[in-house]
């Protein structure tokens, strides 16, 4: 039995409008403007593991049986650098922006595309509460950071910490709505996006 009081008709099926996008995307398509260039013309990202990612010669096998092998040579890759992350420009001093997973580095940057992209200014919501849905669920760069303790930096748990995705973009922007990082697996997006909605419909956010 469910305790939750149901919306309302009317809010239930409010439209929601999606003002202002923005992305990384593999290949070429490193915007939505990209992305769509390249659909719309039947291209692929697909291409060979880069070397900067590993050594798939070390690890390739036709096979996929044998253990301790794969049987593909590719993917489809992001291609932007993200060492190239501006740390000053979001108020962050380059030893946090190095231990900060690069999901992290992007949310900031394509929130910034996607209120840019809406003509939306930063001093028309901050303060306001406009809430923060991400969704996440690799931990890639933290393994990565694992494999030598030693190296392991001053910011590590607030860099590496998945839940703290949304709380970035929050803190940045000054939002004071709420601010969640979800991990629900493959569903994670369509979970965040619902949510969200959710929030909107019952007043609960602004924007």
């Amino acid at each position: 039995m469910s305790t939750q009081t149901p919306l309302p008709e009317e809010d239930a099926s409010m439209p929601i409008a999606i003002i202002g996008i923005g992305g990384r995307f593999p290949g070429d398509a490193t915007n939505p403007e990209n992305l769509w260039d390249m659909v719309s013309k039947g291209r692929h990202a697909m291409t060979e593991i880069p070397k900067s990612r590993f050594n798939i010669d070390a690890f390739y096998h036709p096979y996929a049986e044998r253990q301790g092998s794969m049987n593909v040579r590719g993917g489809h890759f992001l291609k932007d650098d993200v060492s190239a992350f501006d740390a000053p420009f979001f108020a962050i001093t380059p030893k946090e922006a190095h231990a900060m997973d690069p999901q992290q580095r992007m949310a900031l940057e394509v929130s910034y595309e996607s209120l840019e992209n809406a003509g939306i200014r930063m001093e028309d919501i901050a303060g306001t509460s406009m809430g923060c849905y991400m969704a996440s669920f690799t931990r890639d760069y933290s393994s990565l950071r694992a494999h030598d303790p030693e190296d392991l930096p001053l910011y590590e748990a607030t860099g590496n910490g998945s839940t703290l995705i949304s709380n970035r973009v929050s803190w940045y922007f000054d939002l004071r709505g709420p601010s969640l990082s979800l991990d629900t697996a493959c569903s994670s997006s369509l979970v965040a996006l619902h949510l969200a909605c959710q929030s909107l419909r019952t007043g609960e956010t602004e924007t």
